[in-house]
């Protein structure tokens, strides 16, 4: 497992609350503390939708995909809590990779079905004047081979990479 410490703070936030660098990425859980608390969890409610709403937004972005929202519909909100002279005292922010983003990295590496398929996450949190991500594959069931995990690590330090967001590593174990 690593831990990527962001090094320009200001240039990432700037990457996940104004620019469209994460919209793509599903929220699985937000939180932000300033004078109060803000905590958004990423599961789309399905009663909300009338059954057309669903069929087309399932048919369009996949079935595990429409179950959550994208950073895009939720960071305006996160953006306008936090905005202010004071920085918050604690920003979390879990973000999943879309399906497509998942099939992207991992490729043709494993003969299961998508369903079985480890998610990808990145768990990104603002504290004491430290930004970490810390890349996660969380498996559905049991199994050996963390080799995804280890491809999510690489993917996402070249994402990071190819948007200029300067990091560096504070532990490989």
């Amino acid at each position: 497992m690593i831990v990527i410490e962001i090094i320009d703070i200001k240039n990432f936030m700037a990457h996940l609350l104004l620019k469209d660098t994460f919209d793509h990425f599903l929220l699985f859980e937000a939180r932000a503390v300033t004078a109060s608390e803000l905590l958004m969890k990423g599961g789309r409610r399905r009663e909300w939708y009338d059954s057309d709403q669903w069929s087309q937004m399932c048919s369009e972005r996949g079935e595990h995909d429409c179950m959550h929202m994208t950073w895009n519909e939720m960071k305006e909100i996160m953006f306008h809590f936090i905005k202010g002279k004071k920085s918050p005292q604690l920003l979390y922010v879990d973000l999943e990779a879309s399906s497509r983003q998942r099939e992207q990295i991992l490729g043709g590496a494993f003969a299961v079905q998508d369903s079985e398929l480890p998610s990808l996450r990145m768990q990104i949190r603002y504290e004491n004047e430290h930004l970490t991500i810390v890349p996660a594959a969380s498996y559905p069931s049991f199994s050996p081979d963390r080799s995804a995990g280890q491809m999510w690590e690489e993917a996402l330090q070249e994402f990071l990479r190819r948007k200029k967001i300067v990091f560096h590593l504070l532990n490989n174990s």
